[in-house]
C-alpha cells in the first residue's frame, strides 16, 4: 500500500483542503459545498471516492466538523471509525497546536472556562497560526489517515494502554475511543505530533 502523502503532482487547492487526485466532479462539487457549510446538500454516490486523495487544514472545532464529515463519507468510515478519527482530530487541535495539557483541561471545565481558553488561545499570536493537516487517502476499499499538528508532542506510548485511561473524569477518553475505533492499526511517529490510521471501508468489510 502506497504511503500517505505519496503523488501530490495533481494537487488542486480549494479554501481549507488540497486535492491531490482530482475527484469525480460530483465528489469534488459536494466537497466545496461542505466546506462552505452549504446546508442540505444530498451526498455523492460511494463509487465517486473510490480513488481519493486530499488533505484538509483545520484550526477550530467547525473546522473540525466539516473535516469529520468529508473524511466519514469519501472514506465510508463506520460510526466508530468517525467518533475515533474526531477525537484524534480534537486531540490535534486541543492538546497539540494549544498546548491545553490534561490537568489544565480538568481546571478549566470544573470552571467553566473551557470554551473561553480555547477562543483566547486561538487568538494568541504563538497559536493562532498553527493548523493541524488531516490526509485522507483511500484507494478502492482501503483507507489512510495521517494527522500532523503542530505542537510540542506527548508521551504517546504511555497513552496507548487502555487499561490506564480515565474512565470517571471529565474528559480524557479520547484516546481510549480511538483505540476502540475499529482501525486495523494506529501508529504515532517522533514525539506523537503525527498520527497514522489504516483501516478498511465501512461497505468494504467483510466483503
Amino acid at each position: 500500500m502506497p504511503a500517505v502523502g505519496a503523488q501530490k503532482h495533481q494537487a488542486m487547492p480549494l479554501p481549507g483542503c488540497v486535492m491531490h487526485v482530482t475527484p469525480h466532479i460530483e465528489a469534488l462539487a459536494w466537497i466545496s459545498r461542505t466546506l462552505r457549510c452549504v446546508e442540505g446538500t444530498q451526498k455523492p454516490s460511494s463509487c465517486h471516492f473510490r480513488n481519493f486523495h486530499a488533505t484538509l487544514q483545520v484550526q477550530t472545532f467547525d473546522d473540525i466538523d466539516q473535516c469529520i464529515k468529508i473524511a466519514a463519507t469519501a472514506l465510508a468510515l463506520s460510526p466508530e471509525a468517525t467518533m475515533g478519527l474526531r477525537e484524534l482530530t480534537v486531540n490535534a487541535v486541543e492538546h497539540g497546536n494549544l498546548e491545553i495539557d490534561f490537568d489544565h483541561k480538568s481546571e478549566l471545565l470544573a470552571a467553566g472556562k473551557w470554551q473561553d481558553e480555547i477562543e483566547t488561545r486561538l487568538a494568541r499570536e504563538e497559536y493562532r497560526d498553527r493548523f493541524a493537516s488531516v490526509e485522507l487517502w483511500r484507494d478502492g476499499s482501503r483507507y489512510n489517515i495521517r494527522i500532523i499538528d503542530q505542537g510540542p508532542g506527548f508521551n504517546w506510548r504511555r497513552h496507548l494502554d487502555a487499561d490506564r485511561a480515565p474512565k470517571h473524569m471529565l474528559h480524557g477518553r479520547g484516546m481510549s475511543l480511538a483505540l476502540a475505533a475499529g482501525f486495523e492499526s494506529l501508529a504515532y511517529d517522533g514525539t506523537g505530533n503525527r498520527v497514522t490510521i489504516r483501516g478498511a471501508c465501512a461497505s468494504e468489510q467483510g466483503s
